[in-house]
């Protein structure tokens, strides 16, 4: 076991007001796991007790106190990430939602009917993840 040497210790009243409200609140898991761990350094947890709790590694724990002290709050949310380009576009991904819409218990008939709209194939996976962003993002604008 290696001996703690980091711990955030100069934090104003107002970034642990946000620390508390991220950690209890936040939509992302990743920024709820790393603002308490910013809290337990401020309480003087060691970095080896902060993995523990977190259930991370004690050098993912010293990153993350690596980044809170170079960007604050920037530092707890997640980096850009690459990945796969998405196969609809907007436009095709509205009329994906309408599609699906008109048949929702039949998905393999949806995607069959998405395909012979778009010309592009997609994954029952996809077309859910889909609805489920649409519907929440729907829901959100009401």
């Amino acid at each position: 076991m290696k001996i703690p040497t980091k711990f955030i210790t100069d934090l104003s009243l107002e970034e642990i007001t946000q620390l508390i409200e991220n950690h209890q609140a936040h939509p992302n898991f990743r920024v709820r796991n790393r603002s308490h761990a910013v809290l337990l350094s401020h309480q003087g947890y060691s970095i080896d007790q902060i993995g523990q709790i977190c259930r991370v590694d004690r050098d993912t724990v010293s990153l993350w106190l690596n980044q809170w002290n170079e960007s604050k709050f920037v530092g707890l949310a997640d980096e850009a990430r690459s990945g796969r380009p998405k196969t609809l576009t907007a436009q095709e991904e509205e009329q994906a939602v309408e599609i699906a819409l008109l048949n929702p218990r039949f998905p393999a008939r949806q995607i069959n009917e998405i395909k012979a709209a778009t010309g592009k194939q997609i994954s029952e996976f996809s077309l859910k993840a889909l609805l489920k962003k649409k519907i929440i993002s729907g829901s959100e604008s009401s």
